[in-house]
């Protein structure tokens, strides 16, 4: 596979809803083209030891960062 984008979520906690950051990666004929990432803040704000052991975030990190949308159906 030579095209593809690959997204990366981590959470805060053990809440699906808890997105902390996301990473977007583009590749095109097997090459990184373009990429993206952000910190969001949880909802709910609060990190669990795990989710923080696994990627080394933390309320600090996330304070001032923007609230991921919601779209409910």
């Amino acid at each position: 596979m030579k095209d593809f984008a690959a997204i990366d979520f981590e959470t805060a906690n053990n809440e699906r809803s808890s997105v902390c950051s996301v990473g977007i990666v583009i590749v095109r004929n097997g090459e990184i083209v373009d990429s993206f990432y952000s910190l969001i803040q949880p909802e709910p704000n609060y990190y669990n030891y795990w989710c923080s052991q696994v990627h080394g975030l933390c309320c600090d990190d996330t304070d001032d960062a923007p609230v991921f949308p919601k779209v409910w159906k």
